[in-house]
């Protein structure tokens, strides 16, 4: 039951004023003591039945605003929910798998990044669950607490929408969900899609443009496109803004990100703070894994409260995908 995990320093090239930059401060200028652990790179995020042997892989940063001295300890829970209980409900609660001190990371430099490896034998060890019991789309959940030595402590439920969005500048979730999948080819679902919304957001279609989608490919299972919006259109002096949304294939789900940003904020000095999108429960046949020409993304606006500051209720939103 063992976390490998190696520790490499971050060189960062000097950049100039940017969008990344204003956000910085904007969050830093609110904040009185904190610490983030940003996503850096995801290379493997999913438990795939068709080659199980593959480790769970991604490198995280963690970072403070005295060059780590103000951590305590980091926490990593795991945990297991059964999402298919028809042959009975294996989940198991989160427990405590490892905790990290500032004597874990390498303190020469002021960024330091984190490439985790877990061997999947390991996490059905540690949570006592059997391989034959799992099934395509049930989910393990790795879970970080960030605890200062002033007594605070870090998860997604005390943090911002701008810290723990998928794909913004700190871009630090906290809680990774690992999906149970079979693999499907790389090819499959990219390209250039329409979008036509089925069921409106609060505010109308919660994806506006492009009008074309250009689906990638990131790793196993795992597509990602860009949205956005241009507030030049409705805010005098606004900006456009942009958001990747990244979705897991699950035999026949598709499985939205937790926390993706939606590209709808309320004001432009508040980019950063948007309205978070987060997978629907109803995801059966979404899509079929043998067939790209068609699809449905069903996800929840304002997941877990986060509204951008704009007064979003939680709201079911779907949106159908068909292949140029």
């Amino acid at each position: 039951m063992r976390l490998h995990y190696v520790l490499i320093a971050l060189v960062m090239a000097q950049l100039g004023c940017s969008s990344d930059e204003k956000a910085f401060d904007i969050v830093a200028a609110n904040t009185e003591t904190g610490a983030i652990l940003r996503t850096v790179a995801i290379d493997h995020l999913v438990y795939d039945l068709s080659n199980p042997t593959v480790p769970i892989q991604f490198m995280v940063q963690y970072d403070d605003e005295k060059n780590g001295k103000a951590l305590d300890k980091i926490t990593l829970t795991l945990s297991f929910t059964d999402r298919t209980p028809e042959n009975g409900d294996f989940s198991k609660e989160a427990r405590v798998f490892k905790e990290f001190a500032l004597s874990d990371f390498d303190t020469t430099s002021d960024q330091v990044l984190m490439a985790f490896s877990l061997k999947t034998e390991t996490l059905l060890e540690f949570l006592e669950v059997k391989a034959n019991t799992i099934s395509c789309t049930d989910k393990f959940t790795l879970n970080f607490e960030v605890c200062l030595k002033n007594g605070r402590c870090f998860t997604a439920a005390n943090s911002t929408g701008a810290i723990i969005s998928y794909g913004g500048f700190f871009n630090s979730p906290f809680p990774y969900d690992i999906y149970v999948v079979k693999n499907v080819d790389d090819n499959l679902f990219t390209g250039s899609y329409t979008h036509t919304s089925i069921k409106d957001g609060f505010g109308g279609p919660t994806i506006i443009t492009p009008e074309l989608l250009t689906i990638q490919t990131t790793s196993t299972n795992i597509r990602q496109f860009e949205i956005v919006r241009d507030l030049q259109l409705t805010v005098p002096g606004g900006v456009l803004f942009r958001a990747d949304v990244a979705f897991v294939i699950a035999c026949d789900q598709a499985i939205l990100t937790k926390y993706v940003r939606s590209a709808i904020a309320c004001a432009a000095v508040e980019g950063e703070h948007q309205v978070l999108l987060g997978p629907d429960e109803n995801l059966a046949q979404s899509l079929d894994s043998a067939d790209d020409s068609v699809f449905e993304l069903r996800f929840l606006e304002a997941i877990e409260g986060n509204d951008g500051f704009c007064g979003w209720p939680l709201t079911s939103s779907v949106v159908r995908l068909s292949k140029q």
